[in-house]
C-alpha cells in the first residue's frame, strides 16, 4: 500500500530513493547511482550521493555521510528510514539504528508517487530534458 505523507508529522520519515533510472555515466570514474533522502511530507532531499554501480548499496562512509549531511540539514533525524525493499541497504541500516533512526522495508511501488516528481526532474536535469 502506498505511503501516505499526510499520516506523517515534519521531519518524522524519510525515504532513501535512486534518483536515476538510468546509470549516470562518466567518463573517468564510470558509472553510477544516484541516492538521495528525501522528508516524506514536504518531498524536501536533504542530502544525495553517488555511489559507484560496482558497490550496489552505499558504503558505510556513504551511508554515514548522507545521513549526517541530511540531519544537519533538516535540523534534526526522522523516527523512521523507508527504503525500497529492492533496494541493497544493510550498510544504511546498520548506520541509521547507530543514529537511532529506524529503517522500514516497503516495495518500491510503495515510494513512488512520493518520489516521482523529483526522479522527474533529476532526469530532466542530467539529460538536459531529454529521456534518461
Amino acid at each position: 500500500m502506498p505511503l501516505d505523507p499526510s499520516q506523517f508529522s515534519r521531519n518524522e520519515a524519510w525515504i532513501l530513493f535512486r534518483l536515476n533510472d538510468a546509470p549516470v555515466r562518466t567518463e573517468s570514474d564510470g558509472d553510477f547511482d544516484a541516492m538521495a533522502i528525501m522528508e516524506i511530507t514536504s518531498r524536501m532531499i536533504f542530502g544525495m550521493e553517488l555511489v559507484p554501480l560496482a558497490e550496489q548499496q552505499l558504503s558505510e562512509l556513504h551511508s554515514r555521510r548522507l545521513l549526517t549531511a541530511s540531519a544537519k540539514q533538516a535540523g534534526g533525524r526522522p523516527a523512521y528510514l523507508y527504503v525500497a525493499s529492492e533496494q541493497e541497504a544493510e550498510q544504511l541500516t546498520i548506520a541509521a539504528a547507530a543514529m537511532g533512526v529506524t529503517v522500514r522495508r516497503v516495495p518500491e511501488s510503495d515510494l513512488a508517487a512520493i518520489t516521482r516528481e523529483a526522479r522527474e526532474g533529476f532526469a530532466a536535469h542530467i539529460s538536459g530534458g531529454r529521456a534518461q
